[in-house]
C-alpha cells in the first residue's frame, strides 16, 4: 500500500525509496556495496552506508568498483552492488558487466541518473543511460523518479533485481545468473532523511523468491533417464572447467568409469591421484595424443584454456556431450552432439552406472583401466618438470605459478589473470582442490583482475592474485586506497616488461622482430615496485617474500619473455622424452 501521508520536513521520497531498496537487498543476501563517489548517487550511497549489515567499499574508479562487485559475486553467489553517479561514470562499468554476463556471475550495476526533464537538453553530466549495457544484462529497470504515490512498488523493484540477477523470469525460466542494470533518476535535493519504509514480508523475507528447493538461482530441473547417454563400457574422457557445480560427483564419475579426468583448477576437480595434471604437455606429444583418442567425451562446465586440449577434442571425432551451466551454450567448436543442463548431471549419470564398475584406479595395480596409461604418463611428466624447474629460486613464469599454488593454505583463494597466468597454472600447477581458483574467463579480458581479487578478498578469505605486468598496469587504478583496505591480499606480478603471451602465437615467428616488439611485445618500461610503493603498498621481490597471508602487499617476480618461451619449449621436450621412456 502507498504511504498515504505527507512526508515530514527533510524526509524525501528519494531517501525513503533508496532505504527501501537497501532493506530488500539485505533481505535477499546482497550485503556488499562497491561505490565510486559522485553527487547524483547520493541518496542511495547514504542509504547503503546507513545500514550496518552492508559492507561499503569505496573506489576512485568505476571500473574497479564494478570488477570488485564481480569478485564478490563470484565468491558468494549473490549479486554485489556496484554504484556510480550519472554521465560517463556508468560507461566504465561495461567491461565488468560483459564479464559477469558471459561468466554467469550475479551483479547489480546501479547507475544514478538525472531526472527525465534534464535529458537531451544539454544538462551537465547527462548521457542516454537507457539500456546502456544492451543485451549483456539479464534485466534492465528504470523506475523513474521516486514518488510517494508509488511506494507500494519499491520493494518489488528491489527484490526483482536480485531475483533476475540470479536467473529469473526476464532471462528465461531457469536462465543463467548474470548482471542487471538499475538506472535510478534522482531530483534535488539529493540529501534527505528516510521516512517510514513500506512494509515488507514477514520474518524479513524478500519480496520475491525464486523457485527451487535449496534457494535462489539454482537449476533444479530433473533430467529424464531417456535423455542420459550410456557411458559404461565406452572409451571416454571427462573434461571439467569453471562452472562445474558438483566436483565430488564428477570425480567419482571418473573413478567409477575408469576414465581420465582432465580438469582446470577453477572446476574444483583437480584431485591428487585422480586428475591428470599435465594433460596439456601430454597432448602435445603426437603419438600419445593419437593413441589416446576417446570415442566419447563428457565436458562439465566451461572450456579449458589449453589450446592443445581443445584442438585434440575437436579433431578426435569423439561424441561430445556438453554439460553446460544453466542457460549457457558452450560449444565454440560446434562439435557437441548432446547438450544437457550441468546441474545434477554427474549425480544422475552415477545413478545409471552398474555397481560392478571399478571404484579405484591404482597405477600399476591389479585393475586395468583406461586411465592407467594417462596416470603413468602424467607421473613421468611431473617428474620431468620437477627436474627442470626444481627448487631454483630464480623466477620463471611456470615456476612462479607452480610455487604460488603450492604455497597457498587450504581454504584460501587464488585469482589468476586471463592471459599467461591462467595457462601457467593450468599446465604446471599441482592438483589441488582445497584452494578456490577464480579467473575472468567469460570474455577472457585482463582488465579488472586486481579489482576482482579485492572483491573476493572482501568476503574475508585470504586471497592471492597472480597476473602479468600488463594486467597489473591495466588495473593500476585499483591500487588507489588499497593499502588501507582491511583484507588479506597478496598480488604476485610476473614482470617481463611486456606481453609474453604473444610470443606463443604465430605472429612471433612471422612478423619481423622490430615490428613484433612494437605491435605485440609492447614494453612499458614502468617500475612496478615504485608504482606500488607510491600507493603505500608493501613490496617484496620474488624469492625473498613470505607468501603467508598478512594484509596487502605486492610481490614482483622479474622474468624474461624470450626465456619463458624457451622454457616452455624445454618443458614440452622433456615431457615428450619422458613419454617415450
Amino acid at each position: 500500500m502507498s504511504l498515504d501521508r505527507y512526508p515530514a520536513e527533510n524526509e524525501t521520497a528519494a531517501a525513503t525509496f533508496s532505504a527501501t531498496l537497501v532493506d530488500e537487498w539485505i533481505r535477499a543476501g546482497s550485503t556488499a556495496a562497491f561505490i565510486a563517489p559522485g553527487s547524483r548517487s547520493t541518496p542511495l550511497a547514504l542509504a547503503l552506508a546507513e545500514r550496518p549489515e552492508v559492507t561499503v567499499s569505496m573506489f576512485h574508479d568505476e571500473r574497479s568498483a564494478a570488477f570488485a562487485a564481480l569478485g564478490w559475486g563470484m565468491r558468494t553467489g549473490r549479486p554485489g552492488i556496484a554504484l556510480c553517479s550519472s554521465g560517463t561514470a556508468g560507461a566504465h562499468f561495461y567491461a565488468a558487466v560483459i564479464e559477469a554476463s558471459l561468466s554467469a556471475v550475479p551483479l547489480m550495476a546501479v547507475t544514478a541518473d538525472r531526472p527525465p526533464e534534464l535529458w537531451d537538453v544539454g544538462s551537465a553530466q547527462t548521457i542516454d543511460q537507457t539500456h546502456l549495457f544492451g543485451s549483456y544484462v539479464r534485466w534492465f529497470a528504470q523506475p523513474g523518479v521516486a514518488e510517494w504515490s508509488q511506494s507500494d512498488t519499491w520493494r518489488s523493484w528491489a527484490s526483482r533485481a536480485v531475483a533476475e540477477s540470479l536467473g529469473g523470469a526476464a532471462s528465461g525460466a531457469g536462465g543463467p545468473s548474470g548482471p542487471v542494470h538499475l538506472n535510478l533518476s534522482f531530483r534535488d535535493p539529493l540529501a534527505g532523511l528516510a521516512g517510514d519504509l513500506p512494509p515488507g514480508r514477514p520474518e524479513e523475507r524478500p519480496w520475491h523468491v525464486l523457485g527451487g528447493a535449496e534457494g535462489q538461482g539454482r537449476d533444479h530441473s530433473t533430467i529424464g533417464s531417456a535423455d542420459l547417454p550410456t557411458l559404461a563400457g565406452r572409451d571416454g574422457v571427462i573434461v571439467a572447467g569453471g562452472g562445474t557445480s558438483d566436483p565430488e560427483a564428477v570425480v567419482e564419475l571418473a573413478e567409477r568409469l575408469g576414465w581420465p579426468l582432465l580438469a582446470d583448477h577453477r572446476s574444483g576437480c583437480r584431485r591428487p591421484n585422480v586428475s591428470i595434471a599435465h594433460f596439456d604437455g601430454l597432448l602435445r606429444h603426437e603419438r600419445f595424443a593419437s593413441d589416446h583418442r576417446p570415442d566419447v567425451v563428457v565436458r562439465f562446465g566451461e572450456p579449458l584454456a589449453s589450446k592443445a586440449l581443445n584442438q585434440w577434442l575437436a579433431d578426435s571425432g569423439a561424441e561430445l556431450i556438453v554439460a553446460a551451466p544453466r542457460g549457457r551454450w558452450l560449444d565454440p567448436d560446434r562439435q557437441a552432439s548432446v547438450v544437457l543442463p550441468e546441474f545434477g548431471l554427474a549425480a544422475s549419470l552415477l545413478g545409471r552406472l552398474p555397481i560392478s564398475l571399478p571404484v579405484s584406479l591404482p597405477v600399476g595395480g591389479a585393475i586395468s583401466t583406461r586411465a592407467a596409461s594417462w596416470r603413468i604418463a602424467d607421473a613421468a611428466a611431473a617428474k620431468a618438470i620437477d627436474a627442470v624447474l626444481g627448487d631454483d629460486p630464480a623466477a620463471s613464469d611456470p615456476g612462479v605459478a607452480r610455487a604460488v599454488l603450492s604455497s597457498l593454505l587450504g581454504g584460501s583463494a587464488l585469482v589468476v589473470a586471463s592471459s599467461m597466468a591462467v595457462r601457467e597454472l593450468e599446465w604446471f600447477g599441482a592438483n589441488r582442490s582445497d584452494v578456490a581458483v577464480y579467473a575472468n574467463r567469460g570474455a577472457n579480458g585482463i582488465d579488472g583482475t586486481i579489482a576482482t581479487a579485492i572483491g573476493i578478498a572482501s568476503t574475508g578469505v585470504a586471497t592471492t592474485c597472480l597476473l602479468g605486468d600488463i594486467a597489473f598496469l591495466h588495473d593500476a587504478t585499483s591500487l588507489t586506497g588499497l593499502s588501507t583496505r582491511p583484507i588479506d591480499l597478496t598480488i604476485v606480478v610476473l614482470d617481463n616488461d611486456g606481453g609474453a603471451i604473444f610470443g606463443f602465437l604465430p605472429q612471433h615467428d612471422l612478423v619481423p622482430p622490430e615490428k613484433f616488439e612494437l605491435l605485440f611485445g609492447t614494453p612499458h618500461g614502468t617500475d612496478l615496485a615504485a608504482l606500488a610503493r607510491a600507493h603505500h603498498l608493501a613490496v617484496a621481490e620474488w624469492g625473498s617474500a613470505d607468501l603467508t597471508p598478512d594484509g596487502v602487499r605486492v610481490v614482483i617476480a622479474r622474468t624474461d619473455c624470450n626465456a619463458t618461451l624457451g622454457l616452455h619449449r624445454s618443458l614440452n621436450a622433456v615431457i615428450a622424452a619422458a613419454i617415450d621412456g
